[in-house]
């Protein structure tokens, strides 16, 4: 068992609050005080460096096999989110995991060995409730262009737990339907940073959070691949994500995350 699936199952969450390590990439864990596990967006795998030429940045900090949880979320359909090369294993290993995705992704997790009777299709404005945790799936525009990567249902999520509201954009584009999701006054707000293949860039990550007006801020969708695709468009540094919300007046608490390191809102 790794160490960081050591600490997530011996944290006890304080009431009030929500407990998030983030994995690298798009992939956290939340735990909230009653003790729900879910892994979000969870890439555990090497399976993107047979089917793209991208090895991880880093090794794995949680092998498939070590997963238990509550709910496995995967915002869309692509290998990096909706893993092939460990839902599988989590099915197996963890029998009480419910996997929550898009429409498009229904198939393919049923033909890697997933249960169809444990997968749970969401689309967007659907919610769920698992314990003290409601998952809500939200809108997102993410639209890769590669041919055949279409992602049309691809969404968001946001989740609250005794009054403590998360959003995470998933993989999306700057949209105006985002920016509109002020209103839910965010306590954090987890926003991709890439800026190709569908993504948001690090500056326009940035006034969507400053937007969103959340109280805490972090970026996502970096310290991935260990070879980073070649584009002048894409920002994989986080730093300019800061600057730039620093500069927008952005008056969150923002934090650049560390894989593995807990972080408690």
């Amino acid at each position: 068992m790794s160490n960081l699936i050591q600490r997530i199952t011996e944290k006890t969450v304080p009431a009030g609050s929500i407990a998030a390590w983030w994995l690298g990439g798009s992939g956290f864990v939340f735990k909230t005080p009653a003790g729900v596990v879910v892994f979000l967006d969870a890439y555990l795998s090497n399976v993107c460096e047979a089917i793209w030429k991208l090895p991880r940045f880093a090794p794995t900090l949680i092998e498939p096999a070590d997963v238990q949880a509550d709910a496995w979320l995967s915002s869309h359909w692509h290998e990096d989110h909706l893993d092939p090369g460990s839902l599988p294993v989590v099915a197996r290993v963890s029998p009480s995991t419910r996997f929550v995705m898009p429409p498009t992704g229904y198939a393919r997790a049923g033909s890697w060995g997933v249960p169809v009777e444990r997968i749970t299709m969401m689309k967007w404005g659907d919610v769920l409730q698992i314990k003290d945790l409601k998952i809500r799936s939200v809108y997102a525009r993410h639209d890769a262009g590669i041919p055949g990567h279409d992602s049309p249902d691809a969404m968001g999520f946001i989740l609250e737990s005794q009054g403590k509201k998360i959003y995470h954009t998933g993989d999306s584009e700057y949209d105006n339907k985002l920016r509109l999701l002020h209103h839910e006054k965010f306590d954090v707000a987890t926003a991709c940073i890439n800026g190709v293949t569908g993504n948001m860039n690090a500056h326009e990550a940035a006034m969507l959070c400053w937007q969103l007006g959340a109280r805490t801020v972090l970026p996502h969708h970096h310290e991935l691949w260990g070879v980073r695709p070649h584009s002048e468009e894409a920002t994989w540094d986080p730093e300019p994500f800061a600057e730039t919300y620093k500069k927008l007046g952005g008056q969150g608490k923002l934090i650049l995350p560390v894989r593995g390191q807990e972080m408690l809102f």
